[in-house]
């Protein structure tokens, strides 16, 4: 994912590109403003619908045949709007005088294309940005994997345990109480801190609970059994919680 204020400074870059581009070619600062301002909108639009989705709806789900209809039609409904911005142009700008127009400007190939190359090139930037957050998550959850204990504050004292101990997690009023097996720890931290601080086979299975999935005996459709204590399975946690077991239950 692209930050908020990398993706602004990325559209003031192309913006100030665009008026060098049109400003050289048109020995007209002025006029390339106004024409570069009229056209970021389409390129702002094209490369977010482009990116935002059409990749994620459709190629990335292996929709090709659709990807590249709906890919065509983004294109021309760009193109219109293109001829539009530089019908505008001719008329206001260049005062119905064509040979003033801008080369680039007066070329609708061309400018299809420069759009375009905008839109890849953002494309690029944000592949780029997405895969570098995931591996940022991917790195995140490995090293939650790999730690076997967590440091609680329990009566003022900061108490080592186990990850493998852990029976589940029970939140109440103002406390949360980690059980297990030998004993049961009382501490002021919250249930969903905890939850990010555990390994990914901690499953959260309601608000107030969050269970070892290593530990699970049995379960239900509205129950999970952990050291013969049945829990209840949250409505909202239900769907999630099912399909990682059973996913868990495939790979074993």
């Amino acid at each position: 994912m692209i930050k908020t204020s990398h993706q602004i400074i990325f559209w003031i870059v192309i913006f100030g590109f665009l008026n060098i581009l049109f400003g050289v070619r048109w020995c007209n600062y002025v006029e390339s403003f106004y024409y570069s301002s009229m056209l970021m909108p389409v390129a702002v639009g094209s490369s977010y619908f482009f990116n935002l989705f059409l990749v994620p709806k459709y190629l990335s789900k292996g929709k090709h045949f659709q990807f590249g209809l709906y890919t065509v039609y983004t294109i021309i409904i760009s193109a219109f709007f293109t001829a539009v911005i530089s019908m505008f142009s001719f008329v206001t700008l260049a005062d119905l005088q064509w040979d003033q127009m801008n080369p680039v400007s007066a070329d609708l190939f061309q400018m299809v294309v420069v759009i375009y190359f905008i839109a890849i090139l953002f494309s690029f930037i944000h592949t780029y940005k997405a895969n570098e957050f995931h591996q940022e998550k991917l790195d995140t959850l490995e090293h939650k994997n790999r730690q076997t204990i967590i440091n609680v504050k329990s009566n003022r004292k900061s108490i080592p345990v186990a990850v493998n101990d852990i029976l589940y997690i029970e939140s109440l009023a103002d406390y949360v109480k980690i059980h297990r097996e030998s004993d049961t720890i009382i501490t002021k931290e919250k249930i969903s801190f905890l939850e990010a601080s555990l390994p990914d086979w901690f499953l959260r299975i309601h608000r107030s609970f969050l269970i070892n999935q290593h530990k699970l005996e049995a379960y239900g459709h509205d129950f999970m059994q952990v050291n013969a204590e049945k829990l209840p399975l949250g409505r909202k946690y239900k769907k999630e919680a099912l399909s990682r077991i059973k996913l868990a239950e495939v790979n074993q």
